[in-house]
């Protein structure tokens, strides 16, 4: 056989052995997908094995050997508008509409003092006794501000977890129509910054987590249209 002959040979050989490997991985459907296969081999000085764990590519027994799907969400869009809600806003109205009669009364109070107090003269004998009782309704006065400004905050720290929970709940809804395993919250690394100090910038920059991002992995349109809010 001459060298001409043995080539030939070799190369039919190869190509019927490629021919069985693809056979064997190739489905009967003729689609021309691969597969079925169980597992993907891979050599090299540590082997790895590419397989199907619950629908997810994994190389390991572990979750972190896992490859996830990933989405970002820029919750601040829809907190800052479920914050506007109608129940949020009437139970801070109520709240302030509360304290600020309080305060109203006390400062009504003071008003009146402040008045005796400009009539009075120095070296009236009752004059010290005017001073105890205005420094007790001032520290009072003091106080209710005091206590109203930590109300409010109560309050707003409040709804604001409300909020936070409903947009939790708005995540999950869209993740698993979208088949999305992680959402990582992030402001847009192109957004507008908000005016301020210094440390108020650099911790915009710090929230802008993602510097680039595929199109298509952001879902917050999604998750505002499932809390029927409005797209800004």
């Amino acid at each position: 056989m001459n060298t001409q002959t043995q080539l030939f040979s070799t190369c039919i050989a190869t190509l019927l052995l490629g021919s069985i490997i693809t056979t064997a991985v190739i489905g009967g459907d003729e689609s021309g997908k691969l597969g079925p296969v169980d597992s993907i081999t891979f050599s090299g000085t540590e082997e790895l094995i590419l397989k199907n764990s619950g629908g997810h590519v994994s190389w390991g027994n572990e979750k972190t050997s896992t490859a996830w799907s990933v989405g970002f969400m820029e919750t601040g869009k829809a907190l800052s508008q479920l914050l506007q809600a109608e129940h949020f806003l009437d139970e801070r109205n109520e709240l302030n509409e509360e304290l600020n009669g309080q305060i109203s009364e006390v400062r009504a109070l003071l008003a009146t003092l402040r008045k005796e107090g400009e009539s009075m003269d120095p070296d009236d004998p009752d004059l010290p006794t005017f001073r105890k009782q205005w420094e007790q309704l001032y520290g009072e006065f003091q106080n209710l501000q005091k206590i109203g400004a930590e109300a409010r905050a109560l309050l707003i720290a409040q709804q604001m977890e409300s909020a936070y929970n409903e947009i939790l709940e708005a995540v999950n809804v869209v993740s698993e129509r979208l088949h999305v395993d992680l959402v990582l919250r992030f402001i847009p690394p192109d957004g507008d910054f908000e005016q301020g100090n210094p440390d108020s910038t650099l911790r915009q920059i710090r929230l802008r987590t993602a510097l680039r991002l595929p199109e298509g992995i952001e879902i917050t349109d999604d998750v505002l249209s499932e809390l029927g809010l409005d797209a800004q």
